[in-house]
């Protein structure tokens, strides 16, 4: 689907897929938005022109639940929403990293528990000092996440790149990466643009938000100088954008427009807007967030001046 969909394509298409229930208001509003197709975008460096959803999940300080058969249960339900709601023709994003306590392992025992590993794009991470170190740590993300293939591996945080980045590009060039990319989520974004620009880098991951704009200075346009996919971190700031609304109703133009229920979609679809941007990965355990999430990246999209107009909210918060 096109990523700016006008209001009245995303009507149509409504219409076409949600049936007349969908417009006599007979049928939730919510039910309607998720019978449309999520949006997805080309990675630049794909020869073989695959595209991602522009919305996946993180799993940063939210899938740590060893031994609780509960909380397991309810996180497979998370892992099943956001791949049975995405895209039909890419596959679900799910970003991880050996760092996030036990959110590898759980991931890996969840796909593979469910079988839902060929519907997944895994992007990981490991930050180490030392070739062996480095090594160590890819080969216990490939145990923990029970596969013998990632999808995208990251030099996280940029630590000891000039060791790592030829580590990397030896395990992509036997097969074992698909992609690989450096990211870092610091407010020092220079380096990281030098990373770049050298155009070795498949991915970039950041943070970038509707009132933390400074990726728009120098990464998002050398990602799309250098043809390098972008994955968003922190979208809503570690929770600070959405507090900066708190009490507050979206605007009306918002939910007229751009079909936003909530704050949460209106900054996801700020982010994915970008021309820059690949996919926003918001980090969760809730399956009501998680299709949230999932219905930002249907429907209407933001033009430039509809852009401008949510970043106003957050500059008037």
């Amino acid at each position: 689907m096109p990523l700016h969909m006008t209001r009245a394509d995303f009507l149509k298409a409504s219409v076409k897929t949600a049936g007349a229930f969908a417009i006599s208001g007979l049928l939730p509003a919510r039910t309607a938005l998720a019978a449309l197709p999520l949006a997805t975008k080309a990675i630049p460096k794909s020869k073989a022109h695959e595209k991602l959803p522009v919305i996946g999940m993180g799993t940063s300080r939210t899938f740590n639940a060893k031994g609780d058969a509960a909380a397991m249960a309810e996180k497979g339900e998370v892992l099943k929403t956001l791949i049975e709601g995405g895209s039909a023709d890419a596959k679900a994003v799910l970003d991880t990293a050996a760092s996030y306590g036990e959110a590898e392992d759980i991931c890996g025992e969840l796909l593979k528990k469910m079988k839902l590993r060929p519907r997944t794009f895994i992007a990981t991470k490991f930050g180490e000092t030392g070739l062996e170190n480095g090594k160590r740590s890819i080969e216990n993300s490939f145990k923990r996440l029970r596969t013998d293939m990632i999808d995208l591996m990251y030099i996280h945080n940029m630590v000891d790149v000039p060791t790592q980045l030829p580590n990397v590009e030896e395990h992509k060039a036997a097969g074992k990466f698909r992609y690989i990319g450096i990211s870092d989520t610091s407010r020092n974004q220079d380096e990281l643009a030098t990373h770049m620009a050298t155009g070795k880098l498949d991915f970039v991951e950041f943070s970038y938000s509707a009132d933390f704009r400074d990726a728009e200075k120098k990464l998002l346009p050398t990602a799309i100088d250098k043809g390098v996919a972008v994955f968003v971190a922190l979208p809503f700031g570690r929770g600070r954008a959405l507090k900066a609304v708190q009490n507050k109703e979206v605007p009306a133009w918002a939910r007229a427009e751009l079909n936003c229920q909530t704050f949460a979609q209106l900054l996801l679809k700020f982010i994915v807007s970008h021309p820059g941007v690949t996919t926003a990965i918001p980090a969760t355990s809730s399956v009501k967030h998680m299709a949230e999430n999932l219905d930002a990246g249907r429907g209407p999209m933001p033009d430039a001046k509809q852009r401008e107009k949510i970043a106003e909210i957050w500059a008037n918060a």
